[in-house]
């Protein structure tokens, strides 16, 4: 049985794992950061030790006192809250000022650099969630028609096309046309965005980068997803099987049929 450290941001993703991990056999160990980590963590780990933003120290320190032999980072930390609260420690500090361009992606790898020095390598959290990512063909009781299979179809390449100039990972389109791409907006706004242009009936497609570092950013969807688009009238929720978390599935796939949209795995 290994041990796996969890270092925890905010939303049910840290849940989740740990959750599907120990379900396989894991042991987990978190390092959870108080006023953003849910604290229900706590009972769904081995071992959770709390930590103030900016504490990478003390990150390492607790997952390697607690037997890691490796890592995941899983959960946002909003930048708001990162800039007002976090108290960088020496460690932060040593990684923050050698990178050049402060991203998000460039500040991740370096992060993970440090705890990879430490003795903590960062890997990919997909092969710990196997049972919830999200399958080939059709999760719900309504299929795509054959115009929308084509779009979704369309979407998929198109959200790959997307994804290699590094923008977002979710694209929306009606009769082979782009409505709209996510950019810096988000998934929710982009979503809205296209919907509000094709009235009714839209696809979603929501795909992995092609060089998307899968530490850091897997692809996501949730019941609140499907909100949104019941909202704007969408007809398709299509998403890149064996890489897209699907949260809360049975809760998604209800709530997609009873507001008669079409959820499938491309």
């Amino acid at each position: 049985m290994s041990t796996i450290g969890l270092i925890a941001g905010s939303g049910r993703f840290p849940l989740l794992f740990a959750e599907s991990a120990r379900r396989a056999g894991h042991r987990v160990v978190a390092a959870a950061h108080r006023g953003v980590t849910d604290p229900a963590l706590a009972g769904a780990v081995d071992a959770c030790a709390w930590v103030k933003l900016g504490q990478l120290g003390k990150v390492v320190g607790a997952l390697r006192e607690a037997g890691a032999s490796r890592a995941v980072m899983l959960g946002a930390v909003p930048k708001v809250r990162f800039f007002r609260d976090a108290l960088p420690d020496a460690a932060l500090l040593k990684v923050v000022t050698r990178v050049a361009v402060r991203g998000d992606d460039s500040l991740l790898r370096a992060i993970a650099d440090h705890l990879e020095a430490e003795g903590l390598p960062v890997v990919d959290p997909a092969p710990f969630l196997t049972d919830r990512l999200a399958p080939a063909g059709v999760m719900g009781r309504r299929a795509p028609d054959e115009g929308e299979w084509d779009d979704a179809r369309y979407g998929l390449e198109l959200a790959r096309a997307v994804g290699r100039l590094d923008l977002g990972q979710t694209v929306v389109v009606k009769g082979r046309v782009a409505l709209a791409v996510e950019a810096l907006e988000g998934t929710d706004a982009c979503v809205r965005r296209g919907g509000a242009l094709a009235r009714r009936g839209a696809v979603v497609v929501k795909a992995v980068k092609p060089q998307q570092d899968r530490r850091f950013d897997l692809p996501a969807v949730g019941p609140d997803t499907v909100s949104v688009l019941a909202e704007v009238k969408a007809a398709v929720l299509a998403v890149e099987a064996g890489a897209t978390l699907v949260m809360d599935r049975e809760e998604l796939v209800r709530e997609a049929d009873r507001a008669g949209i079409a959820v499938v795995g491309l």
